[in-house]
């Protein structure tokens, strides 16, 4: 199972289902489906960037470290 949330084509495929699930939605002015789209794009963001998009997560974490260090330092001013 873990192997299998660790796919690439997992997302991707739940990532186009969710779409079509939207699109659906919208067509056929079924509105209250879109709760569960809300659902699996917010499961999607969290669960399935660092796998999607492994270079904007390290370039994330980079610059969290970047203002933790520059946070730790007394001298810096505010404007």
């Amino acid at each position: 199972m873990k192997l299998f949330l660790e796919s690439r084509s997992f997302w991707t495929g739940l990532s186009f289902l969710t779409f079509l699930i939207f699109a659906v939605a919208i067509v056929f002015h079924i509105y209250w489906i879109n709760i569960f789209v809300i659902i699996l794009g917010l499961a999607i963001n969290k669960y399935a960037s660092p796998i999607l998009f492994p270079e904007q997560t390290k370039h994330k974490k980079m610059q969290a470290q970047r203002l933790e260090e520059f946070r730790a330092r007394k001298d810096y001013k505010i404007r």
